[in-house]
């Protein structure tokens, strides 16, 4: 079994009137060189349903450096209309995240909640503020 010490949050980087279900996300992961799986251990689409990538007992491929150690679970959208960095989560994702969340803390307590960019400062992702899950969850 993986150590797990951080449970990362990311955003697909699509637009808010655009869909990217979980299916276009893992074809596209799919497609690059290395790839065998979606890169994301969950992905939640808009209308709050949560998908399971790959199993949390394998590495995932969604954060450079911190793959060994993370689950990571990627957010549909993250943009506005225009392709500008947006917090676009709907209603149904964020229950949809605090319940997922509820449950990896139960298994995984002294993982951190951290935001895609606070480990990578070149990327927005996920485009909203991960400190209120932090305090919610410690």
């Amino acid at each position: 079994m993986r150590t797990i010490s951080l449970i990362i949050l990311h955003c697909s980087a699509t637009r808010e009137d655009q869909r990217y279900t979980a299916e276009d996300c893992k074809r596209d992961h799919l497609s690059r060189p290395h790839f065998k799986d979606i890169g994301y251990h969950f992905y939640i689409e808009r209308d709050g349903k949560v998908v399971e990538g790959r199993p949390i007992e394998k590495i995932g491929a969604h954060c450079l450096y911190h793959n060994n150690h993370s689950i990571g679970i990627c957010l549909e959208g993250g943009l506005d209309s225009h392709g500008a960095p947006a917090d676009t989560r709907t209603g149904g994702q964020v229950i949809a995240l605090l319940d997922l969340l509820a449950k990896l803390k139960n298994d995984y307590p002294h993982a951190l909640i951290v935001a895609h960019h606070e480990l990578n400062p070149d990327k927005p992702c996920p485009c909203f503020d991960v400190s209120e899950y932090r305090q919610l969850f410690g």
